[in-house]
Parts: structure tokens; C-alpha cells; sequence
């Protein structure tokens, strides 16, 4: 995303303009194209743009993301150039991604500095993690419940426990 086309998306999330205005504004016709999303989160990945990836992510939680996001989510989870981890994990979750258990096993074992808490993410990871629900999540969530973190174990081994 451009400088002006965060300056809009900034402009929908304070209710300066409508869903409608914005799409209009970014897109002929006010409708988005089928593959818009994932490739400007591959942009954002390739440039580290994480101004772009900040506004990209609001936007698929405003619009919705394509299942076509899922791999590009899980790649821009484990670099370290931006802070939007947390929120990407909590998009993993939803997407329910069999290609995300490694991604978000590594993360969870991750700790980044920017982040207040030093479990917050690995338990959003965690949570993660179990919606996914195979066999290969459940290996993971094993691992880690047993991690030197009180509230991450705790909360896989609860989670296991209602598999």
C-alpha cells in the first residue's frame, strides 16, 4: 500500500469515510480484486513494509481475507521486521491453515521485544494451534506444554486436555 492508500485506510478506521468511499477511492468500480490482498501482502513481505502490512491487515479483518492469504501470513509470522505479529497469529487462528503448525510453533518459542507480555503471542500460537486440531497441531501443542513459561504450558496442557 502507498502512502495515500494508508492515509484512507487510516480515514476508515477513524469514521472519517465509508467502507463504500474507501473502496471507491482505492479501486475503480469500488470492487476489490480477487487476488488484491495476498499480493500486496507479498509486496509488503518482499519490501519489509510493515506500515503497508499494519494497514493490509486491518484491511482483510474490515474486508475479509482470501484463503490465498494463509501462506503469506504464515511467512511475514516469523520475520522480525515488523509488530504485527500477534494480529497475524489471531488471522492464522481463524484461518484454521494445516500449513501453519510449524509457523506458529516457531513463533510461539519466539520472543520479541516489542511485545509487553512474554507469552502473549505464544498463547495466541497456542490457541491457534489447537483450532487446527490435526495430529501434527496436537505434536505441538505436546511440546509445548511443556515449555520453562507457566501460562504457555498451562495453556496448551489445557487445551489438550479437551481434544
Amino acid at each position: 500500500m502507498n502512502q495515500q492508500q494508508q492515509d484512507l485506510m487510516i480515514d476508515l478506521v477513524s469514521h472519517r469515510i465509508s467502507k463504500d468511499c474507501f473502496l471507491e477511492s482505492l479501486f475503480k468500480r469500488g470492487d476489490i480484486p480477487e487476488d488484491y490482498l495476498r499480493a500486496e501482502l507479498e509486496t509488503a513481505l518482499e519490501i519489509k513494509d510493515a506500515d503497508s502490512l499494519e494497514c493490509l491487515l486491518i484491511f482483510g479483518a474490515v474486508f475479509g481475507f482470501t484463503q490465498g492469504c494463509a501462506d503469506v501470513l504464515c511467512r511475514l509470522l516469523v520475520e522480525d521486521w515488523h509488530f504485527s505479529h500477534e494480529n497475524i497469529a489471531r488471522e492464522l487462528k481463524v484461518f484454521r491453515y494445516l500449513g501453519a503448525v510449524d509457523y506458529l510453533f516457531k513463533t510461539a518459542l519466539t520472543c520479541y521485544p516489542y511485545i509487553a507480555s512474554e507469552h502473549a503471542l505464544g498463547v495466541k500460537c497456542i490457541y491457534a494451534l489447537h483450532e487446527i486440531g490435526t495430529d501434527k497441531a496436537r505434536e505441538k501443542l505436546q511440546l509445548l506444554a511443556k515449555v520453562d513459561n507457566a501460562e504457555m504450558s498451562e495453556c496448551a496442557r489445557r487445551l489438550l486436555a479437551r481434544v
